[in-house]
Parts: C-alpha cells; structure tokens; sequence
C-alpha cells in the first residue's frame, strides 16, 4: 500500500497503489504540537531556538513520575531538565521524550528530556528534512542525531596580512583599503555569518542584539547575534552606542 501526503492535514493516507518505495517527500517536517506541564499545546517549528536552561521533564511532562507513582528515570523526580543552551526541540521524539508514542522508553536521540544542545549557526537537516529520522527507515538520523538541525560551518576567516588589499564586505560598502603596515594592524576578513549580520544592521539602522538576531535567516539566538557584533566592533565594520548598533 503505497502512502502520499494530505497537505490539509500534514498526514499520510492510503492511496490505494501497488507499495512503491517513495520516501524523499514523506519525511518532510512538518510544525507538532506539544502538551506543556501546565497544560494546553504549542506549535515547535524545526530550529526554533531555545535559550532557557531548564525545562519542564518531557518524559514525565514536568510530574516527576513515570510511572505513576515512581520516580521519572530522566529527571529522578525532579519534574525539571536542564539543558545547555541554544537548544532545540527534539525532532525525533517530537519533544516527547519518548522512544515511542505512549511507551516507558526514553528518546535514543534526547534521552528523555525532550530537548537537545546545538552548536550555532543551524540550518535544517538536509539529509532528514527536519524530521530527526532517517529517510529509509525510522532510526535516529545518522546526520544531526534527531536533532532535525545541523550546525552550518562557518566560513573559515582568512588573515589579511600587512600591504595587502581588504574588502569591507557589504553591498552598502564595496571599498577597498589598503592596509598600511606602520598605521594598521593585521586584519581577517567577514564570515558569512558576521556579514549577514552587518547587512541586517544596516537595513535597521540602530539596532540592539534582539533585533539583529529575529532579522537573521534562519533567526538567531540573542547571545550569538551579540558574539556577530561584538566581532564586527572589533573589526571596525560597526559602531555601539549604549545597547544599539550602527554601521560607521
């Protein structure tokens, strides 16, 4: 029986053809939904970045016992998890923390907790689509380990040494400077990363690290848009004035 995707309702239903193999567009991620310990459910897209510490336990939904009446193996009872932020909902479990729906055993991918440390800058998982699964089957992704996310490898710096010509990155400043050897000190050019950051900023005008990081693509946490411009300060590309920044 061969399955296809219901784009109203985000589920696969039977379709009635002979069983052929087409796994490329069954995987896609779609946004879930996650019963919190106070109650009532949100919707977690893939990536979205989480900077909080600790966490209501998503093994035991914050009760501190699973089974009823034993204490939770993930949080010991406690009710809370702590993760090292950024973090993200675990897309393997969906956030559950469950190996599988309504069963006693704890995510492979989060152990339990519901969610997972990531390394910014993150992208979707090219290889899962998102979903934390491997495409031919229903293992943790071999690629971001049900993270549904994998960190993007920035852009290696390259040293620009004395006399030697340096780019201001950006489409608002495309000079040239030259680096005197006496008056200037050696110099690295922009990251992608750091570069899309000095675009935003411009494009704001006087901006704080809040808004830098929610006009990112993919957003960004706060303290990672703050280490951008506190690498673009030193770099001479920006200015700070209080809490807010401004191209020179």
């Amino acid at each position: 029986m061969d399955w296809e995707w219901d784009s109203r309702s985000h589920k696969k239903i039977h379709t009635g053809k002979s069983s052929i193999k087409k796994l490329k567009d069954e995987w896609l991620w779609q946004p879930f939904k996650i019963k919190s310990a106070a109650g009532g459910n949100r919707s977690y897209q893939v990536g979205e970045l989480l900077e909080d510490e600790v966490y209501p336990c998503a093994f035991c939904n914050g009760t501190g016992e699973r089974p009823k009446g034993s204490k939770c193996p993930v949080c010991k009872g406690k009710g809370t998890a702590s993760v090292e932020p950024p973090a993200v909902r675990c897309a393997y479990c969906r956030g559950t923390g469950e190996e599988k729906p309504r069963t006693i055993i704890t995510c492979t991918a989060c152990r339990g907790k519901g969610i997972v440390h990531v390394e910014e800058p993150i992208e979707i998982c090219p290889h899962c689509k998102g979903t934390g699964k491997e495409p031919t089957n229903k293992l943790v992704c071999i690629k971001c380990r049900g993270k549904g996310v994998v960190t993007v490898k920035r852009e290696k710096e390259r040293e620009i040494y004395d006399s030697e010509e340096i780019e201001k990155f950006g489409d608002f400043a495309q000079e040239t400077y030259q680096v005197n050897k006496k008056e200037r000190p050696i110099r690295s050019a922009v990251s992608g990363s750091e570069k899309e950051a000095l675009e935003v900023i411009k494009r704001l005008g006087k901006s704080d690290r809040i808004a830098v990081a929610k006009n990112m693509s993919p957003p960004i946490s706060s303290s990672y848009a703050e280490q951008l411009c506190n690498a673009l300060l030193k770099k001479g590309l920006i200015v700070r004035e209080g809490v807010l920044y401004s191209i020179i």
